[in-house]
């Protein structure tokens, strides 16, 4: 598994702002895929490890309240495609680093594989197609990272 080495997270003076998981079904809705995102601010030891490994990149911090979900999806990488003009997913490369150690009722699925015990600075790597999910059923915030980009 990759891993980065990270200080203590700490969360504050970051611009968060509040967005939902999709898709949106007859389960999952505004009411519980709340989560906060925070684009192109991270610690710095993230953008150190994006700049050694990536030629392009963006980056995104996710903060996930207890009792939310984001429902199984496969990403689309609009956000970067759009900055670098891409035309598909071919090439592009989603880094998920867990900001802090694992929690119980934090979860995380890829491809239909659970993720569990997590330390901070841990990644899971997320290619294009693959389906995940992600759930805060615990009493904390569950902090990630994401980097996605296209690597050296």
């Amino acid at each position: 598994m990759l891993k980065i080495k990270l200080k203590k997270f700490v969360d504050n003076g970051w611009n968060w702002r509040l967005q939902q998981g999709y898709p949106h079904d007859k389960f999952f809705n505004d009411s519980n895929t709340n989560l906060y995102e925070c684009f192109n601010q991270t610690p710095q030891s993230i953008i150190d490890f994006a700049e050694e490994k990536f030629s392009k990149y963006t980056l995104t911090m996710i903060k996930q309240p207890p009792g939310q979900f984001v429902p199984i999806h496969k990403d689309k990488y609009y956000l970067f495609r759009k900055k670098h003009k891409l035309e598909n997913n071919k090439d592009i490369v989603r880094y998920c680093i867990f900001l802090e150690d694992w929690k119980p009722g934090h979860y995380f699925e890829i491809d239909e594989k659970p993720v569990v015990g997590w330390s901070a600075g841990d990644i899971e790597v997320l290619r294009p197609g693959i389906y995940h999910r992600s759930a805060n059923a615990g009493t904390e915030l569950k902090y990630t990272a994401q980097i996605t980009g296209l690597l050296y």
